[in-house]
């Protein structure tokens, strides 16, 4: 009789002493990996060995970096993941609370390093706002060039006119 199946008889007749543990051959015990290790496993899917997580799939193999990988505050070095510091990052590549301790201690201590910072910031936001003004008006120059002869404003006000007179004429 073969080795499990005399633990299962001894378990069924009552004499076993210790738990039964079955499984199909010899388990692999899970490799510890090294930063930098690269390998392929039994599906063929290549993997990377990064700090602290594993890459799976083509980015394991290319060097092609994804984006949010560089997403890290530039003070505090954690790594950039809710709303509020994505959008404080792209601005200022800090993440909203080391943001916030940057402007707090311009206010307190320079004053005039405030007011140049807040207004080099509203300098780059008018040019974003001009930027867009401009694209708006050449996609309308656009679509007047489509058909310089649009008529539904002139009809639009007409059409008020006539109403206009109409309820003069009740008036009357």
């Amino acid at each position: 009789m073969g080795k499990n199946l005399q633990k299962v008889q001894d378990m069924l007749d009552g004499n076993f002493q210790t738990k039964i543990q079955v499984g199909v051959g010899d388990q692999e015990v899970e490799q510890t990996r090294q930063v930098g290790d690269k390998w392929v496993d039994s599906d063929g899917i290549p993997w990377e060995q990064k700090d602290g997580f594993r890459v799976k799939g083509r980015l394991a193999t290319s060097d092609i970096i994804h984006p949010s990988w560089d997403n890290k505050c530039s003070d505090c070095k954690k790594l950039v993941v809710k709303a509020w510091d994505k959008d404080t990052h792209k601005a200022d590549g800090r993440c909203y609370y080391c943001q916030m301790d940057y402007e707090i201690d311009l206010k307190a201590d320079k004053p005039i390093r405030w007011f140049a910072y807040r207004r080099l910031k509203d300098f780059k936001n008018m040019k974003s706002i001009e930027k867009d003004m401009e694209q708006l008006v050449d996609e309308r120059q656009k679509d007047l060039e489509k058909n310089p002869f649009d008529e539904t404003i002139a009809n639009a006000l007409a059409n008020g006119e006539v109403e206009m007179q109409i309820n003069k004429n009740k008036l009357s």
